[in-house]
Order: structure tokens, then C-alpha cells, then sequence
């Protein structure tokens, strides 16, 4: 006979098994993750930006130069801080976010017009032949600028002992930049005494419009990106970064000129046009802590219309008129600091 007491440890050895079991066969397996990384980055960029543009409106008025018009907008510096997401799969594919913004802190805009030989005769100019008939400075008291990026990007490498990678990528941007330009200081003036309003300039040495806006200007470019990327590990807290994109953009640039009553004023004039521009990135990024990176480095921003290149005017009337533009560039460089968090 069995012994009272192995059949009771028996009987309680099935019962404590039998739930343990049931309950490992009714819980399924956990699902890992296709995320294998995120990354989160806050960055500053200390950018000095310059936008120049010219026009031809020579074939509406003879009087015109070739340039007719030509305005710079320089030294524009710019204090950037951007918010950047990246998130890495499993299967090598990765996506990024950034959102980038900016006040506007200074810088001059220059204004040159321009006359042709028959419009120096005919407007009475103290200097004969084509040549520049009017320069002005204002003032950049403000505005901003922000973008936003949007990648989609595939790991291509990977070298050996996990030193880094090498990725390419595709994506999109929109960056918008205003400047509104204050106060009128007359530089140069070779037709004080024309007869025609349009060619008449205050003589050299006037100041005016004191803290008053005479200018605003909106630039706005839509992109389309393309790029490649490259992390290498100089040891195991120092690496270094590169990223080199080629922009594909259209351009819609607005000018009001606020002391134009010839002028509409929403806006004056618009300049359209196709081109292309290049993001430019290269950082030394040092692990401080455990997932916490410090990067530094320096940024290249640049954008250039090509081609369907466009100056369109736009009368207080309602008249229009369009002429070629011959030249339209934007470029923003300077450097950068950042964190970065990876989990």
C-alpha cells in the first residue's frame, strides 16, 4: 500500500503543476519590436544668411538697365533652434523629422536701379552711358524663418565591428524666411533732377523713414531631397557625421514695398523659378553619458533658381506686367551645437 503521506505530496505536486502549465499555454510569446533605435536631438544653429535677386525689365522700358533692379539682403544673422526625430527598424529602413526656427537679428539691405545709355540722357543723369543710378540702405529689424524636413532613408552599409553606417535618403522640404527692411539711407543718386517720378532719387546723404517698415519681404521654398549620410566610430565614444543632400526647389518670393503708392501692396512683386541647392552637414558627435551625445559642426544651406525663372509686377490699378529674372539665390551657413538622446 501506498504511504498516506506520498500520495498526499503526489496529489499536491499535480495540482501546483497543472495551473503553471495551463497558464504558460494560454499566454502567448511576446512580440519584439521592428524599433531598434530612436533618436532625439535638440540643436542650435548660429547662421549668417544672405539673399541676392536681380531683374530685366529693360524690354518694358527702354530707360532700364540690364540688370534693372538688383536687391541683397546680407549679414542676416540668424539663431536657429531645431527639433529633430529619427527612428531606426529592423529592417535597415529609417524615417526623420525636423522642424527648424529662427528671429531674424540684423543685416543690411542694399537696393540698386539702373539706367540704360538712352535712359541717362533722357533723365538728365550726371554720369552718361548704362550704370547704376540709385543705391539705397535700409535696416533688417526682423523677421523669422522656419522649415520643416521629412526623410525616408535606407541603411546601405555597415562596416565591420559595428564602427557605423553609410545610408541614402529621400525626402522633402518647405523653408519660409521673412525680412521686413526699415528706415531709408540714401547712398548714391545720379538723377536728382529727372523728369520721370520713377528715375527721380533723393540726392546722396538723405536719410528718411526713420523705424519705418519700407520693405517686406517673403521667401518660400518647396524641395524635393535626395542624399546620403555617413557615421564612422574614431573610437568608442568619439564618431564622426556627414550628411550631403541635392535639392530640387521652387521658389515664390513676395516683395511689398510699402512706399510704392504706384504699387499693389499684397503683394508688389512676385518671383517665381525652378532650381536647385544643396544641405550640407558635417559634426564630430562625443558620448557625455550613457545614451546622452553632444555634437558640433557646421552647416551649409544653399538654394539657386535655374530655369521658368520669373519677375512679375503688380500695379495699385490692378495692372500687371512680367519680366525675366536673371538672378535669385539663397544662402545660410554657420555653426552648429546640439544634444542627442538615443533609446
Amino acid at each position: 500500500m501506498i504511504p498516506l503521506r506520498c500520495l498526499l505530496c503526489a496529489i499536491g505536486l499535480c495540482m501546483t503543476a497543472y495551473p503553471a502549465g495551463l497558464a504558460e499555454a494560454q499566454v502567448p510569446p511576446a512580440q519584439s519590436s521592428s524599433v531598434t533605435q530612436v533618436d532625439l536631438k535638440i540643436s542650435e544653429w548660429f547662421s549668417q544668411g544672405e539673399t541676392v535677386w536681380s531683374h530685366n525689365a529693360s524690354g518694358l522700358d527702354p530707360n532700364l538697365g540690364n540688370p534693372s533692379s538688383k536687391l541683397k539682403f546680407k549679414d542676416t544673422g540668424t539663431n536657429v533652434t531645431e527639433i529633430t526625430g529619427r527612428v531606426q527598424l529592423k529592417n535597415k529602413i529609417y524615417f526623420r523629422g525636423a522642424f527648424g526656427y529662427g528671429a531674424i537679428g540684423g543685416g543690411r539691405l542694399t537696393d540698386d536701379d539702373f539706367l540704360s545709355a538712352q535712359g541717362a540722357a533722357s533723365q538728365g543723369a550726371t554720369v552718361s552711358g548704362e550704370h547704376r543710378f540709385s543705391r539705397t540702405y535700409s535696416d533688417i529689424g526682423g523677421d523669422n524663418l522656419w522649415y520643416l524636413n521629412g526623410d525616408l532613408g535606407v541603411t546601405a552599409h555597415t562596416f565591420q565591428e559595428k564602427r557605423g553606417s553609410m545610408g541614402v535618403f529621400a525626402g522633402l522640404q518647405y523653408w519660409r524666411e521673412r525680412h521686413v527692411a526699415t528706415g531709408l539711407a540714401q547712398a548714391e543718386c545720379t538723377t536728382p533732377s529727372a523728369p520721370t517720378p520713377a528715375f527721380k532719387c533723393s540726392p546722396a546723404g538723405t536719410v528718411g523713414f526713420r523705424n519705418q517698415s519700407v520693405i517686406t519681404n517673403t521667401t518660400t521654398w518647396f524641395s524635393g531631397r535626395v542624399g546620403g549620410e555617413l557615421e564612422y566610430r574614431l573610437d568608442p565614444r568619439v564618431s564622426v557625421e556627414a550628411r550631403v543632400a541635392l535639392l530640387l526647389s521652387y521658389l515664390n518670393n513676395e516683395d511689398v514695398h510699402h512706399l510704392r503708392t504706384d504699387l499693389a501692396q499684397d503683394p508688389s512683386f512676385r518671383m517665381t523659378g525652378l532650381g536647385i541647392g544643396t544641405t550640407s552637414d558635417f559634426n564630430l558627435r562625443v558620448k557625455i553619458w550613457d545614451r546622452l551625445y553632444l555634437t558640433g559642426g557646421y552647416r551649409v544651406w544653399w538654394n539657386r533658381v535655374l530655369v521658368s525663372d520669373q519677375w512679375k509686377l503688380y500695379g495699385a490699378d490692378g495692372s500687371t506686367a512680367s519680366a525675366p529674372l536673371t538672378q535669385f539665390q539663397t544662402l545660410r551657413h554657420g555653426p552648429t551645437v546640439g544634444l542627442t538622446y538615443s533609446f
